[in-house]
């Protein structure tokens, strides 16, 4: 059964549920209402959503309380029938379930560790036991590597394998001078806009606050994540990063031509392009001989061009080409 099917089924048993009550006798809906919506629906998640997909058990967790807070809302107390009884064993079950998990997921991000010294590695593996999807994994392990970048890695070395060659990025096309020039605007910003704001609505001014700080950390972790990832040159392939952007890993033996424009790349579609150049303006382009795979924020994609800005495009070109 697909998700979409299996949610259209529940929500279908949850509105059910909650529009017959009144009209049931209470004897009888007190037990059979929380035992669908607590067990039934949760199991039935478990067999033809979760299992199919091998995902983590945590995520039948908040299906029972989804059923436990509608059961409440039907019945019209949190003592209403065998609603306390099943509290009392379904909680156990949840901590139990909720350990095991959290064993696991440990597990995963000590091996992702040990196998890479990549902070982006260590959270992608872990969300992809998670979720079992790139395209989610690679977002969230985008969301957790900004966080990291901004709060974890100041002492922290670049990302360098042995033998590699290493170009930086961070300076190209003036992004870290508008990093800093942001850095000095937005304390002057946030604090002005909130007092702004909080005349008509404390809690407004709140919530833009707190996401303005949001936006500050994540563009302090990019910013951080284009030094701590710089473009690397090893002996058998090109490493690309863009913070936590992209990253694509090209043999050299597959590269066609490199060029330092789009308009000399080539005559390639769009969707067999991709531009991580600051500001969408690429000085460096890697054209390969077939398509290679590169990782973005949302997930995979097979191109045959890349275009990226480097500090020092010639120098790189000059690597390459020996």
């Amino acid at each position: 059964m697909s998700l979409i099917g299996f949610c259209t089924l529940g929500l279908s048993l949850y509105i059910y549920g909650v529009v017959s009550a009144p009209y049931i006798p209470s004897h009888i809906e007190d037990i059979i209402l929380p035992l669908d919506f607590m067990v039934g629906i949760p199991l039935g998640f478990y067999l033809f959503v979760i299992r199919p997909r091998r995902l983590s058990l945590l995520s039948v967790i908040p299906v029972i309380w989804i059923g436990y807070g509608l059961s409440i809302f039907a019945l019209g107390s949190a003592d209403a029938g065998v609603l306390p009884y099943l509290l009392v064993v379904l909680i156990p079950a949840e901590l139990t379930i909720a350990f095991r998990e959290c064993l696991k997921v440990t597990q995963v991000y000590k091996s992702a560790r040990k196998a890479s010294a990549d902070p982006m590695v260590w959270f992608r593996e872990t969300m992809l036991y998670l979720v079992r999807k790139n395209a989610p994994a690679s977002m969230a392990a985008a969301e957790l590597s900004v966080w990291y970048y901004a709060l974890l890695s100041w002492r922290k070395k670049p990302y360098v394998l042995p033998g590699e060659r290493v170009f930086s990025y961070h300076n190209a096309g003036g992004y870290m001078s508008m990093m800093l020039g942001l850095a000095l605007a937005f304390p002057v910003e946030i604090v002005g806009v909130h007092l702004l704001i909080s005349q008509w609505s404390v809690a407004a001014a709140c919530v833009v606050t707190a996401l303005s700080v949001y936006a500050v950390i994540w563009l302090v972790g990019d910013a951080r994540a284009r030094v701590m990832r710089p473009v690397a040159i090893g002996d058998d392939c090109v490493r690309l990063e863009c913070g936590i952007q992209m990253e694509a890993v090209i043999p050299l033996s597959e590269i066609e031509k490199v060029c330092v424009t789009e308009r000399d790349a080539c005559d390639l579609p769009k969707v067999d392009a991709l531009n991580f150049g600051t500001f969408y303006k690429a000085n460096l382009w890697i054209i390969t001989k077939r398509p290679v795979l590169a990782r973005t924020i949302t997930g995979t994609k097979q191109v045959r061009a890349i275009g990226i800005s480097i500090d020092d495009p010639k120098a790189m070109i000059r690597e390459i080409q020996k």
